[in-house]
């Protein structure tokens, strides 16, 4: 999240650095458990390697996925929605496989409500919520 010019930014959340090295516990466990001969062993020293290297190499991203300024909202597929168009926004929880993700729905004025996720940002869904509501009064 950042703050410029009145405008809040929100920006997929990393993976945590800790991670990686649980992952490295993890892997040496499975070392000692899993027998040398195995390709079972090969595959679980590749993947854990993997996912170490993947998560202490991400990068933050450059283009946020919402951004809230004082005019409207900005979704990351270039669409702005002004706050004189969007007459509420509603959070919602729906249901996938065991997870649960929360969406927001903005109801427009004039055509469709426009749908779009907001579970993994580094803003809470409902400080999001508080600002569009607060913005759109």
């Amino acid at each position: 999240m950042t703050k410029e010019n009145n405008t809040l930014y929100c920006y997929i959340k990393l993976f945590p650095k800790w991670i990686a090295y649980v992952v490295l516990a993890a892997g040496i466990a499975g070392a000692f458990v899993i027998p040398v001969t195995s390709i079972a062993f090969y595959i679980w020293i590749g993947l854990c390697g993997l996912f170490i290297a993947k998560t202490l190499t991400q990068e933050t991203p450059k283009e946020p996925v919402i951004a809230l300024t004082e005019t409207g909202v900005q979704l990351d597929n270039k669409q702005f929605y002004p706050y004189k168009e969007i007459e509420k926004v509603m959070a919602f929880s729906t249901k996938r496989l065991r997870f649960r993700t929360i969406n927001f729905k903005l109801y427009l004025k004039q055509g469709a409500p426009v749908e779009f996720n907001v579970d993994n940002l580094n803003v809470k869904p409902q400080y999001l919520l508080d600002v569009i509501n607060e913005k759109i009064r």
